[in-house]
């Protein structure tokens, strides 16, 4: 069992819940034997194709490598748009009170940031502190979401 997800996995999973023929449809100018080969098990055939996630991923890599892991993150949020609430943050349990709360939050975590950059911290202090950031936007996304429905 691989430790990760592989795209194949994805492969075969999407060929058993759309169908051969619709993804065949979505991806044209692809025939059956290319998708049986996307979502073959490598395990159990030597005769597979690079699939177009995995094309995605080289080229990802290869933006990160070159410095633009930005834009390979933009990229994938693109990507996430496709499922709406599954991109949501999954950590809303113990939400503060009110939006207004967890926008101060937020502030709080950011300005944390700001003075750390200015006196000048390590890498990983910054990155932590940049982690703690987005954690909280993400609570202040997840409350106002919450206070929609």
């Amino acid at each position: 069992m691989p430790n990760r997800f592989e795209s194949w996995q994805f492969w075969s999973a999407t060929k058993k819940l759309l169908g051969e023929s619709r993804l065949m449809m979505i991806l044209g100018r692809r025939n059956g034997r290319t998708i049986r080969m996307y979502s073959a098990d490598p395990k159990y055939t030597v005769e597979r194709c690079l699939d177009p996630l995995q094309h995605l991923h080289a080229i990802f890599s290869e933006l990160n490598l070159f410095g633009r892991g930005d834009v390979a993150g933009l990229a994938i949020k693109y990507l996430q748009t496709a499922v709406d609430d599954q991109a949501l943050p999954d950590h809303v349990s113990n939400l503060l009170p009110t939006i207004e709360s967890e926008i101060l939050a937020d502030y709080q975590a950011v300005a944390a940031l700001q003075a750390g950059i200015s006196d000048g911290i390590d890498a990983d202090q910054a990155s932590d502190l940049a982690t703690e950031a987005k954690y909280e936007i993400d609570r202040t996304l997840s409350k106002y979401l919450q206070d929609l429905k």
